[in-house]
């Protein structure tokens, strides 16, 4: 019995181990990311961003502006073809018009595409106190693209979203997000790849362009702590 019992406390301890250890290396690695893109104390005085940028699809490029405040509301505007696209999020609520989506007014969202654009809301990078938000995170292995190697890591957020980052073991920069969404009640797998990472003046390093479902990203113009209206959030 009582090596039974050594066995099974033997059993039980490394599992706690390497649940331990486990923790420890996905910490270690995401504490090595936040000081790569400028460091916690930085990215934690980051109270609003405005963002000028562009999208291009298939060869057409169309201008964005994104204004948020950090845990009150994100804005994106965009023109096409002379018909506006609006985006709000809120944590109570989130509004969207987009004439080539049916939207052609201002149009309340639903519950479950809110519940997944909440996390949106927070603009202190997801991995920065990831703990004190109420995420909890997971190192899930090593994999290797384009001769490159990468750490991965699950992330689950509050609100229940369920991510996995894809680290540079050289640069110990995100290169790539995987996670499933729903639209129109189907699931579909999300990838978007984090690209041109820049410092820019207020001191912390962010990807300039990102690519997702054949659509380029390329933020040019990036403004911390600027003045933003509240009132823009209202749908």
């Amino acid at each position: 019995m009582k090596k039974i019992l050594l066995s099974v406390s033997l059993i039980l301890s490394f599992v706690f181990l390497s649940a331990q250890l486990n923790a420890q290396t996905a910490d270690e690695i995401i504490g090595k990311y936040i000081t790569a893109i400028g460091g916690k104390d930085k990215w934690s005085q980051v109270k609003s961003m405005k963002v000028n940028g562009y999208i291009e699809v298939q060869g057409i490029k169309i201008n964005f502006t994104q204004q948020a405040i950090h845990g009150t509301g994100v804005r994106v505007d965009a023109e096409f073809q002379g018909q506006k696209i609006i985006d709000i999020t809120t944590p109570t609520m989130g509004w969207s018009q987009n004439p080539f989506g049916g939207k052609s007014t201002l149009q309340p969202i639903s519950g479950e595409e809110l519940q997944q654009k909440l996390d949106e809301l927070d603009i202190q990078d997801e991995f920065v106190d990831y703990a004190t938000k109420g995420s909890t995170v997971e190192f899930i292995g090593k994999d290797e693209e384009d001769g490159n190697e990468f750490y991965k890591i699950k992330m689950i957020t509050k609100n229940k979203n369920e991510s996995v980052y894809f680290f540079d073991v050289n640069t110990s920069l995100i290169y790539k997000e995987e996670k499933t969404v729903k639209q129109q009640g189907q699931e579909m797998k999300m990838v978007t790849k984090l690209l041109d990472y820049k410092t820019i003046p207020f001191g912390i390093k962010i990807p300039h362009k990102s690519e997702q479902m054949g659509q380029v990203l390329v933020m040019d113009v990036i403004q911390i702590n600027a003045t933003i209206d509240e009132n823009i959030f209202k749908g």
